[in-house]
């Protein structure tokens, strides 16, 4: 116990202390007695030395007080009187550990841990600052909404404690509301994409369309222009004789050109409007090869092109479930398609067309020797309205829609076409399904 003062309180100080009467007992030693002679003296004054005698005496005791020293520890000190005389009792408390012991362990115990900041102040001024499992000592004002304020009780009340509010806790919903959340943004951005797609698609299939009507428009118009040409000529007799003969097969041409245009554009309707009608039937395919072969040699022949037939001997007599006007005009688009890429070479056009067994039936193929198709766009040409080259900068004609009538038409008879560059040109290939013959009868 450490002295303060020397000198008595004064009686108006003393009112003033609320104190606390405590009783203490201290052990004295006695006075060592003065020695005798012989045994019997021994005997006598041993239980003499042996006594301790107690000090009892009575202490005026204030109640504990915290406070804090410039050098930012805290003290916990209470003043005792006895005989009129005050001293100190107290001891040095390190400010972190003090505070973690007294305020942290209890803050990290709740659950506003989890969402709320905790400072603690000395009167007024931060000496601390919790915010889950960091802690930092002094320093600024925490951020965020001041939730509720107290004090610790005596003798550490002129410690203050505030919440601060900076996040708040999940709900018991919380989940819930996370997962319909995540389900309504996904269904949303997936309704976004979809409908930005079909947007795209849509002004990418009126632009096929601008265009197709266009190709359309220049193909109906070029073997018009000519009919009414030579018919004109003829009519007005500026043709000689010999030259008729000519004409009228040129007019003859022209017709079949645009009997072919016609004959798609309302094949397209009917598949547009799903009113293809396809008859298959068992047909030889030396036939199928002799009826394709009479429908495009004026084409050929008008092209300045050779054509070529290939069918393996043992094809003749095979059968395939056919609709020979689908057939034909397959073919027709085929062998259009490769004159008209053909021409591009500079050399004179050539035409394959042929037959083969294969494991599925029978392939069909169309074979030019032009300049083949770009390995990226392979996938694309049987595309409704897709064209190779840009509308404006084509050095071919067409509209678009012959090579997807192809694997239409194809698809329609339960067959598949399929397209592949020669090295030169390309080929294509329509496969049919092969009629087996068993026991005198035909099956598929």
């Amino acid at each position: 116990m450490n002295r303060d003062l020397a000198r008595p309180a004064a009686p108006a100080e003393q009112a003033k202390r609320a104190l606390r009467k405590e009783l203490s007992a201290l052990p004295e030693a006695a006075a060592p007695a003065p020695a005798a002679g012989g045994a019997a003296g021994r005997e006598q004054t041993a239980p003499a030395q042996n006594a301790v005698r107690i000090h009892t005496f009575e202490s005026e005791v204030d109640a504990f007080e915290l406070a804090r020293l410039d050098d930012e520890h805290f003290v916990l000190f209470r003043k005792v009187w006895r005989d009129h005389e005050r001293y100190v009792q107290g001891l040095l408390v390190a400010t972190p550990e003090f505070l973690q012991q007294l305020v942290g362990t209890a803050y990290r115990a709740t659950a506003l841990s989890a969402s709320c900041a905790l400072e603690v102040s000395y009167r007024g001024r931060p000496v601390a600052r919790f915010d889950g499992d960091s802690f930092a000592a002094a320093g600024a004002m925490s951020t965020g909404t001041r939730l509720y304020e107290t004090r610790l009780s005596a003798p550490a009340s002129d410690l203050e404690l505030t919440y601060f509010v900076q996040r708040l806790p999940a709900g018991p919903g919380a989940a819930l509301v996370a997962w319909l959340a995540a389900i309504l943004a996904f269904v949303l951005c997936g309704g976004f994409v979809l409908l930005y797609r079909l947007a795209l698609r849509q002004l990418r299939l009126a632009r096929q369309q601008q265009d197709f009507i266009s190709a359309v428009s220049h193909e109906l118009k070029t073997p018009l222009t000519s009919i009414r040409m030579y018919g004109e000529m003829l009519q007005a007799g500026w043709a000689p004789e010999e030259k008729r003969r000519e004409y009228y097969g040129y007019i003859h041409d022209e017709a079949e050109r645009l009997t072919r245009l016609i004959n798609n554009v309302l094949q397209l309707a009917r598949m547009t409007r799903r009113e293809l009608e396809v008859e298959r039937v068992p047909m030889p395919v030396s036939a199928l090869l002799g009826t394709a072969r009479t429908k495009i040699e004026s084409a050929i022949a008008q092209a300045g092109a050779t054509l070529e037939l290939h069918c393996a001997p043992e094809l003749a007599g095979s059968t395939v479930q056919v609709d020979p006007d689908c057939f034909v005009q397959i073919v027709i688009n085929l062998v259009d398609n490769a004159l008209k890429f053909s021409a591009k070479t500079g050399l004179p056009p050539r035409v394959e067309l042929g037959a083969r067994r294969v494991r599925d039936g029978i392939a069909f193929t169309v074979r030019d020797y032009g300049p083949g198709i770009p390995r990226d766009q392979l996938a694309k040409i049987f595309k409704l309205f897709y064209r190779v080259e840009n509308e404006l900068t084509r050095e071919t004609v067409g509209t678009g829609i012959g090579l997807a009538l192809v694997k239409q038409l194809a698809e329609a008879m339960g067959g598949k076409v399929d397209a592949r560059n020669a090295e030169p040109g390309a080929e294509f290939t329509v496969t049919l399904a092969a009629v087996v013959k068993i026991s005198g009868s035909e099956s598929n």
